[in-house]
């Protein structure tokens, strides 16, 4: 398949997208453009969203209650201590949300 971008020549490559989970994509050596189909992608990202969620514990803080986030999900996420969240209702529970 020739590039939509530089009309070179595209390659199969498969991407490492995070934890473990990997897609099949096109790409192009010249430009860097990729092509990765729809329904892998989606297969990727609701994988990548499975393995990445984790249960947690709600725990005791001074007079308040507060969860703990593991170091992979900081470091996802680039958290911040002190960094502000918003908690948005959700109709199956909560969101949290990155004030930024």
């Amino acid at each position: 398949m020739k590039c939509p971008q530089c009309k070179s020549e595209m390659e199969s490559r498969i991407f490492d997208i995070g934890y473990g989970i990997k897609v099949n994509s096109l790409h192009c050596r010249k430009c860097k453009f990729n092509i990765t189909e729809n329904k892998r992608l989606k297969n990727a990202m609701s994988a990548l969203r499975q393995r990445m969620s984790k249960d947690v514990k709600v725990v005791r803080i001074g007079t308040g209650l507060g969860i703990r986030f593991p170091n992979d999900i900081v470091k996802s996420y680039d958290l911040k201590k002190g960094e502000a969240l918003t908690i948005k209702p959700e109709a199956d529970g909560m969101k949290l949300v990155a004030s930024r």
